[in-house]
């Protein structure tokens, strides 16, 4: 089979830094579907890592998009445009009550350093120190020097000496409860006795500007807290008076049958970080607060060429429109609980061995493989085998995890009953195969 030109060039000029990527071509997209440079189709349950929420080329974000760029492209923020407007109003109306301050950016790993950097800045406001950040392990909050020092999992910082050790981050354990030895109660009050501990003898509160967390950890695969967890963090947090930020950036936007994460557990975060599923496939990002946090800021403390893009702002604004006029977190939370049983059924029968859990919410579903059930040995080479397998029969799902291990089922928030069947009814034959 000849090489395309364009393959042959990327193997030529790409920086070699990207991972492995799937043999397929992606020359088009709609809905739910992508298609090759063979106009072969392709279900996507992957969602170009959760961030086509409201699928491929919906056409009112495509619209917005075309109506945009025929007006203005680009201005930077020193000058006003109307979709900056829209946008942040149209974010203050989805946070929750009082919520109302945002910055604009262009990626998540921009809208968790910049809420960092605004949570250390309300410390020296408040007259604190602010030197320590309170992160989880297993955490993933980005590749950028902070963003990468908060991630909590080594395999991304090797071989960078001090680029990921920003000082004064502290990593506490989250409750993984598939690979703990204790049981829920247990494994939640040993997590908050070591955040409880790494405030009161590590340092002292007057120190600490903030604790940052996911409500369900993606990257380290898709793995959701006990239901309890969350209410005592922030419990622990506000007697302590320590920031809470919640990473929503791949939680937000309808993804976990709710626009955002927190609101699983009816938490109150004082800062949120969100990107892509809020641009509907443009770059966008962005962090939310409170009026009172935000007067911590005066002008030029912070500040983005691109952050706040006229044509990515309108994309926003018509992607959430679009989320909240077709109740597509209705959607996730529905779709995802019958796949979710579906799998959990399969599993509990054996007809899906090596399945060492299936867990989620919404339409945020991980799918943990094991060479062994007993001992839960990671098998990273049996999840690698079912991507490809599922690829050659139509379907694109992703793989992640702490070990490599997870297959990551995060398909479009649009995606139907019949559609979902279909990816049930290939990972099974994956699984016989």
């Amino acid at each position: 089979m000849e090489i395309p030109t364009f393959l042959e060039e990327e193997e030529s000029f790409l920086q070699e830094c990207y991972p492995h990527r799937l043999n397929l071509v992606i020359k088009q997209g709609r809905g739910c579907y992508v298609f090759d440079s063979e106009e072969k189709r392709y279900l996507d349950c992957f969602s170009g890592i959760a961030v086509n929420n409201v699928g491929h080329c919906h056409p009112k974000v495509v619209k917005a998009i075309q109506e945009q760029s025929s007006k203005l492209l680009h201005t930077s923020g020193y000058f006003h445009t109307e979709p900056m407007a829209h946008l942040v109003k149209k974010l203050s109306s989805v946070l929750p009550e009082g919520m109302n301050r945002t910055f604009l950016c262009n990626s998540g790993a921009e809208a968790v350093e910049g809420s960092v950097k605004l949570a250390k800045k309300y410390a020296r406001f408040r007259g604190k120190s602010g030197l320590h950040v309170i992160a989880l392990k297993g955490a993933f909050h980005g590749r950028l020097g902070l963003s990468l020092s908060l991630t909590g999992q080594s395999k991304f910082k090797r071989d960078l000496a001090n680029f990921a050790n920003f000082p004064g981050v502290i990593h506490v354990p989250f409750p993984y409860l598939y690979r703990s030895k204790l049981d829920e109660e247990d494994l939640v009050e040993n997590c908050i006795n070591e955040l409880e501990d790494a405030i009161s003898l590590i340092s002292t509160e007057q120190e600490f500007a903030c604790f940052i967390g996911e409500p369900i950890q993606g990257e380290a695969g898709l793995i959701v807290p006990p239901d309890d967890y969350y209410s005592q963090v922030s419990s622990l947090l506000k007697q302590h008076e320590i920031p809470l930020i919640s990473d929503e950036v791949q939680t937000g936007f309808g993804r976990t049958g709710r626009m955002f994460g927190f609101e699983l557990w009816e938490l109150k975060p004082d800062i949120v970080s969100m990107a892509k599923g809020m641009g509907g496939g443009m770059p966008i990002g962005a962090f939310s607060t409170r009026e009172e946090i935000s007067r911590a800021w005066k002008p030029s403390d912070h500040f983005s060429t691109f952050g706040g893009n006229p044509v990515c702002c309108a994309a926003a604004v018509a992607t959430i429109e679009t989320i909240k006029q077709e109740n597509l977190a209705r959607n996730a939370e529905e779709i995802g609980r019958q796949v979710l049983e579906s799998l959990t059924d399969y599993e509990k029968s054996n007809q899906m061995e090596n399945v060492g859990e299936v867990r989620g919410k919404g339409l945020m579903i991980g799918i943990e493989l094991v060479s062994d059930k007993k001992s839960k040995k990671p098998d990273s080479l049996l999840a690698s085998k079912i991507q490809e397998r599922m690829l050659e029969r139509g379907v694109i799902i992703g793989v992640g995890g702490l070990f490599g291990n997870v297959l990551r089922i995060q398909p479009p928030l649009i995606i139907d009953q019949s559609q979902a069947e279909i990816l049930v009814q290939t990972l099974l034959e994956c699984f016989k195969s």
